[in-house]
């Protein structure tokens, strides 16, 4: 009687909300808009890399505070997907689960790279 393997995918398809970037285009103007969504992408990098070392030293405090602010600057360029993460993220701190928090850590930074590209390739796309 052998075991069982399932393989599970360590990739997640980013998701970007469209009319919100459509908003930003039609109030700011193409130029202005993609200067916005390049210093959101940039904070948002930044940030990412401050709460993996937060979640390596096990830094709760600096973890919620990273996700709250990842969430909020996630969703003024349309990653709705991103920001739940990070909400869950948060939650995950705020209810003291070490191991929840981990993986749900794992997967914020498994979707992190693919949201911050797929965002910067539409707000290109979307401008000519």
């Amino acid at each position: 009687m052998g075991a069982l393997l399932y393989q599970i995918a360590a990739h997640e398809n980013a998701v970007v909300d469209t009319a919100r970037i459509l908003v930003l285009r039609k109030s700011l103007g193409d130029q202005r808009c993609r200067e916005v969504i390049d210093e959101v992408v940039f904070h948002l990098s930044d940030r990412l890399g401050l709460l993996q070392s937060a979640l390596e030293s096990g830094d709760t405090v600096e973890i919620g505070a990273l996700a709250g602010r990842l969430a909020s600057l996630s969703e003024q360029v349309g990653l709705a997907d991103f920001a739940r993460v990070c909400r869950d993220l948060l939650a995950c701190v705020e209810s003291g689960d070490a191991i929840a928090t981990a993986a749900v850590g794992a997967r914020l930074f498994r979707l992190g790279e693919e949201s911050l590209f797929t965002v910067m390739l539409y707000a290109d796309q979307s401008a000519l």
